[in-house]
């Protein structure tokens, strides 16, 4: 076997309610549907809105190292929820 491998980042990605002034987060609900491939119910924390996914949000990423400038950290505090 050959691998070839590159350094990458890993990032924590959120998705973020798009409903009008909410600026909530959509996390997993852990319900599934499973058709030709498997979505993933998630509910915004804030207004309640639903949407599918297919894959769980929060989830980590991997983005490669030069795909992130010195400005693309946005650092915020927010209460921790569990999962």
């Amino acid at each position: 076997m050959h691998f070839r491998e590159e350094p990458v980042t890993p990032v924590y990605r959120h998705w973020m309610c798009e409903q009008v002034g909410c600026n909530g987060e959509l996390l997993s609900t852990g319900e599934s549907i499973t058709r030709l491939s498997t979505s993933w119910k998630h509910r915004c924390r804030n207004c309640g809105h639903e949407n599918w996914a297919d894959a769980t949000y929060p989830r980590v990423a991997y983005l490669p190292v030069d795909a992130i400038g010195p400005d693309d950290f946005i650092l915020e505090a927010r209460p921790f929820h569990g999962f």
